[in-house]
């Protein structure tokens, strides 16, 4: 049986986040595993057909929070796309992308 995802988790995705942010768009962020206002104000919206780390990410993410993106393969495609479609659940504007209020509730609702 598998584990539920709990502190360690959450902390671990968002190093990553945070790692990412910096290298692709060089955020000077604190690698620190913590959701704070720096961290929030630095966030890029990814969308449909992007690929890569944060794309990978989001999908893990998603997958925490029990929303199947169906593969975690770095590609933001159908599946991540009907994954997000479930933003209504958490009172987010449903634009099938992750963006601010999106990547906020996945990682630290």
């Amino acid at each position: 049986m598998g584990s539920i995802p709990g502190p360690k988790t959450k902390s671990a995705l968002i190093k990553a986040f945070l790692i990412e942010l910096n290298k692709q768009y060089n955020k000077k962020l604190v690698v620190d595993g913590k959701w704070g206002p720096k961290t929030r104000a630095a966030i890029v919206t990814v969308k449909k057909g992007a690929k890569g780390n944060l794309t990978w990410i989001l999908q893990g993410a998603l997958f925490t929070e029990g929303y199947s993106p169906e593969s975690l393969d770095s590609i933001f495609g159908k599946g991540t796309e009907t994954a997000l479609a479930n933003q209504k659940a958490r009172d987010i504007s449903v634009d099938r992308k992750a963006g601010k209020a999106t990547f906020t509730e996945l990682v630290t609702g």
